[in-house]
């Protein structure tokens, strides 16, 4: 499972990338939740542009193995900001970064180790399914994590991609239908 996107701008800035990566890995343990699955492997990857005039082109991934599988959004972004962290080379001007989730398996069948703590608790578990609805009734993104919310004084996120180069959505989005006069 693969979460990941071409920045609308060139980032510089590590807590800029932090937050994408943080976003990407929320997005992907909602995704794990609603098929049932938990992961033991994320991969998180960064990249400079291969187009630039900057040479040479950069790209690098780092692979965590989680010690007990989980689909905790507080873990996986957790683990997510540490892998990027591990990554990080100031100075480069990244264009694009992801989280891939991989080794997949069933929540209720995770297995555990024997000298890491159990798995997350009841507690957690509910915490996730009241996030889940809460923005499956209000919105995607009405309830995030601190890491996701914008400092005061910046307008938007730094990472978000252009939108003019979108496909229409013909079928979903009545704002986007041709109108014929």
């Amino acid at each position: 499972m693969c979460c990941s996107r071409t920045f609308g701008r060139p980032l510089t800035e590590f807590p800029d990338v932090a937050g994408a990566v943080s976003a990407f890995a929320s997005r992907a343990a909602e995704k794990l939740r609603r098929q049932g699955d938990a992961t033991h492997l994320i991969t998180v990857f960064l990249s400079k542009s291969r187009f630039g005039l900057e040479a040479p082109p950069y790209s690098s991934s780092a692979v965590l193995t989680l010690p007990v599988a989980t689909n905790d959004t507080l873990e996986l972004v957790r683990f997510a900001r540490a892998a990027l962290k591990r990554l990080w080379l100031p100075g480069n001007r990244y264009t694009k970064a992801g989280v891939i989730l991989d080794g997949l398996e069933p929540a209720s069948q995770t297995q555990l180790t024997l000298f890491e703590p159990g798995p997350v608790s009841a507690q957690r578990t509910r915490l996730m399914a009241e996030l889940d609805a809460l923005n499956h009734r209000f919105g995607k993104g009405t309830v995030k994590l601190a890491a996701l919310v914008l400092p005061p004084g910046q307008p938007h996120v730094p990472w978000k991609g252009q939108a003019q180069w979108r496909t229409p959505q013909y079928t979903t989005r009545l704002e986007d239908l041709l109108l014929v006069g």
